[in-house]
């Protein structure tokens, strides 16, 4: 008869709550597994069968011919990128030792004390503010408009701030604060004298809503096949998007919006130049939206200047926006990896915000304009239009991901086998 393991119920419930950190955090599917895996062999078990869906995790871990099984429910995942980088440095250092569960829940007590959100409600409502504005000037809808376009996203964020605070459903959340926006815009385009403003600022007034962390990370879950997290996750991020853009079209259908005239991206070096500083403000700004620490915000900023200001000079020169978008992201991801590794970040907490800003403004403000003047099908084309370029988007990223991370693009799997030894460093730097 074989004597029960007491021991393996802490050891158990211990990778568990690793695993349920970092899934909440929202980290993908691929990182949940190998960190609980990492841990599963740092406390000695022989091996650990991990199942990871968008907000549940089941796992089995045995040792010899005992097992233990335990599944949590997640709360809807939120994205925290300061707690991603904070477990996935403690996956890699920490676990290279074999660790008692009371080590490691030390350890795991100290990172759940990391504020959530990192940064205070004026910070983050002045970064949405001007996260906003960079994507304005980037679509070329002039600088007035940028400056309306920052205070309607401010009270957009404000409400969305407030709205999550008293625990209100999602859905509720992103229509209140994208009507708020995306109404404050266009109130303030009428009240104020400024006669250079044009209407589609308010797009890009909402765009602080976009869901674009879970939206990429579904498909690096989905490019290893990984359905189970992958899927309910894309239909996660889809949701949301509908939901902004059913708000948005009531508001462009209650006000008129007129038509917006089609502009060629300019090859002027001032247009390069503010597209530079409009990148790296807006990739900056998003990622503090997803709390990320300030080196990792300055990174991915870099990271997005550097690759957008290719895309629009590609874009400049004739090259159709899917080409251009999946070249930007190839460099974005290439360049993330390298990065990654030498500041010793997780490579989708610099990626995903440098890859936000991408996304073209024009083009869902023409497939709400058509949407709202009952012209289905150039909405239609329009809406597949900029599918096609978020498709590039993922697959540039993919790609760049398969180059640069052998373990990612072989199929490595954790080895249970492998001997155990390292220096653990600092949890949260």
């Amino acid at each position: 008869m074989i004597e029960p393991n007491p021991g393996m119920d802490a050891e158990a419930n211990t990778c568990l709550r690793f695993g349920v950190l970092l899934l909440s955090a929202g980290a993908s599917g691929y990182r949940v597994i190998r960190a609980v895996k990492r841990c599963a062999r740092s406390v000695g078990f022989d091996e650990a069968d991990v199942i990871v869906g968008f907000n549940t995790i089941s796992c089995t871990f045995h040792r010899g011919l005992q097992f233990r099984t335990v599944v949590s429910d997640v709360p809807l995942p939120g994205v925290n990128t300061s707690r991603i980088e904070a477990l996935e440095t403690a996956a890699h250092s920490l676990l290279q030792s074999y660790r008692t569960p009371e080590v490691i829940d030390a350890v795991l007590d100290e990172i759940e004390r990391i504020p959530s959100p990192r940064w205070g409600l004026c910070l983050s409502t002045f970064a949405a503010g001007l996260a906003c504005a960079g994507f304005a000037v980037l679509n070329q809808f002039g600088l007035a408009t940028a400056a309306l376009v920052c205070l309607a996203a401010m009270l957009g964020q404000l409400v969305r701030a407030f709205l999550h605070k008293a625990h209100f459903n999602l859905i509720g959340i992103t229509m209140a604060a994208s009507f708020v926006a995306s109404s404050a815009f266009l109130l303030l385009d009428r009240v104020l004298p400024l006669a250079s403003v044009v209407s589609p600022g308010f797009i890009a007034a909402v765009l602080f809503l976009i869901p674009g962390f879970p939206l990429f990370t579904s498909f690096v879950d989905l490019a290893r096949f990984d359905f189970t997290a992958g899927i309910p996750r894309l239909f996660f991020a889809l949701e949301i998007i509908v939901v902004i853009m059913l708000t948005v079209s009531v508001v462009a259908m209650l006000s008129g919006t007129p038509e917006l005239p089609s502009a060629a991206v300019p090859t002027s070096a001032e247009f390069m130049v503010a597209g530079a500083l409009a990148s790296f403000v807006s990739v900056g700004c998003f990622a503090l939206l997803f709390n990320s620490s300030r080196r990792m915000a300055l990174i991915a900023a870099t990271l997005g200047m550097a690759a957008n200001v290719a895309r629009l000079a590609l874009l400049a020169d004739g090259v159709r926006s899917y080409l251009a978008a999946f070249i930007a992201a190839l460099i974005i991801g290439v360049a993330g990896g390298l990065l990654g590794r030498v500041a010793k970040v997780p490579r989708t907490t610099v990626t995903i915000p440098a890859a936000v800003v991408m996304i073209p403004g024009p083009v869902i403000y023409a497939a709400v304009h058509n949407f709202a003047e009952g012209d289905i099908l150039n909405a239609l084309s329009k809406f597949t239009e900029v599918s096609f370029v978020v498709l590039f988007i993922a697959g540039g990223l993919a790609v760049a991901r398969m180059l640069t991370d052998p373990n990612w693009a072989m199929y490595r799997y954790i080895d249970f086998d492998h001997e155990l030894v390292g220096e653990e460093r600092p949890i949260n730097n």
